[in-house]
């Protein structure tokens, strides 16, 4: 009888077990197919992103033109000779535009106060062109000085064309609704500093999102660059310090400057640029863990921030972006010279002009590559 309950009660245990296999392997099924559905779902997002962006550049040289996709660059006597001892000043060299380039611009917003003179939808104190090459497989990204001097399209309150005018190109936002006209107004003013060249997307965020983004990251580590005070004027940064930034230190660190100082701007430039060097990079290491954290990311500053990168784009950049190579090398600053208020002409601001050669090379080495000789 012993061995009969003994019996009974092993089927059951083996039965009991082979039915929960059973469940498990169904349940495990389920998520396969899930995960399937999800990743198969995230491959059709990323074509169609793909395709988009690319949609985007042959729209742009319909409406806007491309920059010249051919362009031959004739060096003169004097390099000639410090490069090979030739001095055919008539020697040319060629470059093709790479098409396959994706840029994009972030733009940093405060919306506290207009510029002086202008409208009031805002000013960009924070500009970065985002560059992906998928040549070589390389991020760059190119701080903008916000007091660089450029051509600005001016437009009454009804958002009538005035005149145009030469400003800082951080006042170009400010013309429009301080929404997706003010992101367009600023994509061209900074198209046409860069000779015309394509961009693809932006993104525009409060500077008040800073603190959500670093504590959804887990904040960001790096050596202050100079004191920074908070909006009682205390100082709350030590310069030199190793400092772990989330929250509202974040936000002062790319916000505070003295603004009766004469070119704060440039040191506040400066914290900006290292800030944003360290986010991208631990976003991009974040990412390659998990591919949803650009989303959680803007999520959290969605009703702090405008931007026409849709969905679908995000999952096709975030799949290829995390295999390019990023580094502080890679962070390509515009040459230039700053003028103070005092010594500006008109304005009383301070003024950025940009090196034109330089400038020039730069787009030449970023947006172009050498032409194959035949």
């Amino acid at each position: 009888m012993k061995e009969t309950n003994s019996g009974r009660k092993q089927y059951k245990t083996e039965h009991h077990s082979r039915g929960m296999m059973k469940s498990l392997m169904v349940v495990s099924g389920w998520i396969l197919c899930a995960a399937a559905f999800v990743a198969g779902g995230l491959t059709v997002l990323g074509i169609s992103g793909k395709y988009n962006l690319k949609q985007q550049t042959m729209s742009y040289a319909a409406s806007a033109g491309m920059p010249v996709r051919t362009i031959t660059v004739t060096a003169g006597a004097e390099e000639e000779r410090e490069k090979d001892q030739m001095a055919d000043q008539n020697r040319e060299y060629r470059y093709n535009y790479n098409e396959d380039i994706l840029t994009f611009l972030f733009m940093g917003i405060d919306g506290e106060g207009a510029a002086e003179g202008y409208a009031d939808g805002g000013r960009a104190d924070a500009l970065f062109l985002f560059v992906l090459n998928p040549h070589d497989e390389t991020m760059s990204l190119i701080p903008i000085n916000r007091d660089t001097m450029t051509e600005v399209d001016v437009y009454d309150a009804q958002g009538n064309y005035k005149n145009t005018v030469t400003a800082q190109v951080c006042v170009q936002y400010g013309f429009g609704d301080g929404g997706r006209e003010s992101c367009e107004y600023q994509i061209e003013a900074v198209s046409n500093l860069f000779y015309g060249i394509p961009i693809h997307g932006y993104l525009a965020v409060d500077t008040g999102a800073v603190p959500a983004v670093t504590e959804l990251i887990g904040g960001i580590d790096l050596r202050a660059l100079a004191d920074v005070r908070n909006g009682d004027r205390e100082v709350i940064l030590r310069q030199g310090e190793l400092v772990h930034l989330d929250g509202d230190q974040a936000c002062w660190y790319v916000r505070d400057r003295d603004s009766s100082a004469e070119l704060s701007a440039g040191g506040r430039a400066d914290r900006q640029r290292q800030f944003v060097t360290a986010l991208i990079d631990k976003v991009r290491r974040m990412t390659k863990e998990d591919l949803t954290v650009p989303i959680k990311i803007y999520n959290s500053i969605s009703d702090r921030a405008v931007t026409d990168i849709t969905v679908d784009e995000v999952t096709y950049l975030t799949a290829i972006a995390g295999g390019y190579h990023f580094s502080e090398s890679r962070v390509i600053t515009v040459p230039g010279r700053s003028i103070s208020g005092e010594e500006s002409r008109d304005s009383g601001l301070d003024e950025f002009y940009v090196d034109e050669t330089a400038l020039y090379e730069l787009i030449l080495d970023v947006f172009y590559e050498p032409a194959d000789e035949k």
